[in-house]
């Protein structure tokens, strides 16, 4: 599986590995090892890292943690107690750290644990930090995506342009060419 990311933060690319929340739900990470591929695409890891099933559920636990956190914060709403605890559970613990080689090149390696707490520490950077602010949700009613508007406007209104971006232009411009041929069709008959 090819996964997305266009969130402008680990954590919020994540946090997509569920997609249509809101209606269909459709869960990415259905197996162990998707959230190993998740984090070598992602660039976090080299290789391919052993993931259990309670290393899965402790990830999907974690993601929706951090879901629920972001949205609270941009609905301005305190974030659940529990999804705290459980973010601050999982930034404290031993993070994925690059190792540099006598050759001179990185290797990006670690545990699953380790994955999760610094997702969870990429979360809590995130909170703290400037980019929260820039936080948004696509605009496309099917997405749930959450992502960093770095644009130097500020208006952004989709996750992506290869993804959400471009299914609405798409729309938009089937939209007006339907208008365009209905006021046609009337020209025609008035005529």
């Amino acid at each position: 599986m090819r996964f997305v990311y266009v969130s402008g933060r680990r954590c919020l690319d994540f946090a997509a590995t569920v997609r249509r929340r809101d209606s269909a739900h459709e869960e990415l990470l259905t197996h162990p090892q998707l959230l190993s591929d998740w984090a070598v695409q992602a660039g976090l890891l080299d290789a391919a890292i052993d993931v259990t099933d309670d290393d899965l559920a402790a990830a999907l636990a974690l993601r929706e943690a951090i879901y629920r956190t972001v949205m609270a914060r941009l609905e301005d709403r305190r974030p659940a107690s529990a999804h705290v605890d459980l973010l601050n559970e999982h930034a404290s613990g031993g993070r994925l750290t690059p190792r540099l080689l006598r050759s001179g090149s990185v290797r990006r390696a670690g545990t699953a644990s380790q994955l999760l707490a610094s997702l969870a520490a990429d979360a809590l950077d995130l909170l703290a930090g400037a980019d929260i602010e820039n936080v948004k949700r696509c605009a496309d009613p099917g997405c749930t995506r959450l992502y960093v508007d770095a644009s130097r406007a500020k208006n952004r209104q989709w996750c992506g342009m290869s993804t959400c971006g471009n299914r609405a232009k798409v729309q938009a411009f089937r939209a007006r060419q339907r208008g365009s041929a209905r006021r046609e069709q009337t020209g025609h008959h008035q005529g």
